[in-house]
């Protein structure tokens, strides 16, 4: 699963999503955290479309668990919402959609390696949107928290992982904020980079 990103420098954003795409984003609120690794219970702002604008939020990476209140559920299946059985995430995926703004993202492989001291570790990947400088990433929220939206992998995914952050394409972005996304579930012709980051010594 999914539990790192790289976040963007605050300019990075506002270039991509005001000059690039064209999107009416309202001016920030106080200091927003930027250019960082962003792990599960760690603050990043997140892109939301609130009283008719889009503006930036800072939220934290994770839902409180209902059964252990020091744990966070940091990602949500999109499948769980069209399920039958009533779920946490219902409520959020219906009403509370936002976007994650990232330089890449992160995912851990299925090989292990060992160290020369003797300690193991899994590959590890980074991937990216390749045909636009960010990458947007679903997202739900509810309250001052937020979850990583993930679905079935694509054939860059696949070799990796048994899941893949929903990755959003710029021509996507209005129809996941506030439109029907059942066609979003489907991501196997979306286009990712991956790249298989160095060996640990």
């Amino acid at each position: 699963m999914c539990n790192q990103f790289q976040l963007p420098s605050l300019a990075d954003i506002k270039k991509y999503l005001v000059n690039d795409l064209k999107l009416p984003l309202e001016e920030p609120h106080g200091n927003l955290p930027e250019e960082c690794s962003v792990f599960p219970k760690g603050i990043a702002p997140v892109l939301l479309y609130k009283n008719e604008h889009l503006e930036l939020v800072p939220k934290t990476w994770g839902y409180p668990s209902p059964f252990n209140h020091q744990k966070v559920l940091f990602n949500s299946r999109i499948e769980r919402f069209f399920e039958t059985r009533h779920s946490m995430w219902d409520e959020s995926f219906a009403k509370s959609r936002c976007l994650i703004v990232a330089s890449q993202f992160f995912e851990s492989g299925r090989n292990k390696y060992t160290t020369a001291a003797g300690h193991q570790y899994h590959e590890r990947f980074s991937f990216h949107d390749p045909d636009a400088p960010l990458t947007l990433i679903a997202g739900i929220y509810q309250q001052d928290h937020f979850s990583l939206v993930t679905t079935a992998p694509n054939s860059v995914m696949a070799p990796v992982h048994d899941r893949m952050p929903l990755v959003i394409k710029p021509s996507e972005l209005r129809q996941w904020l506030f439109q029907s996304f059942s066609s979003l579930v489907d991501r196997s012709k979306t286009s990712l980079a991956a790249a298989k980051l160095p060996n640990r010594k």
